[in-house]
């Protein structure tokens, strides 16, 4: 944003300085003809006003494509990390799930083996 706010403040400066001018050239003496050279003393004014116009203008449209390509940018890193916690959570969960059926597998053979034992003890 610090980009915006210099163009903000040049903008504001700009037409701040303009009205300033305007000002102090109407409140000069009131002679017929004033009007005429009042403009005639703002063209150079006018001139350089248009041609920061067109300054602020590319650099608001610089500004916003370059905004825009961040906000791609950001927007496709954030997919790529998305992709990569869930690679990683269904690699976590798929390790879970083995470990957890390697213990049901290991309960399973400990009963069997105290029911074969139970059953002999019986004389099954």
């Amino acid at each position: 944003m610090p980009r915006q706010d210099t163009v903000d403040f040049l903008t504001a400066f700009a037409i701040g300085t303009a009205l300033g001018i305007g000002a102090t050239l109407l409140l000069q003496s009131e002679r017929p003809g004033s009007r005429d050279r009042i403009l005639k003393q703002l063209k150079p004014y006018r001139k350089r006003m248009g041609r920061s116009y067109g300054h602020v203008r590319t650099g608001v449209r610089e500004g916003a494509d370059a905004t825009s390509a961040f906000t791609g940018e950001v927007i496709s890193a954030g997919r790529e990390l998305m992709s990569e916690f869930r690679d990683e959570v269904a690699k976590i969960l798929s390790d879970a799930r083995e470990d957890l059926q390697e213990m049901v597998e290991e309960r399973v053979r400990g009963v069997t083996r105290g029911a074969r034992k139970a059953g002999r003890k019986l004389g099954m």
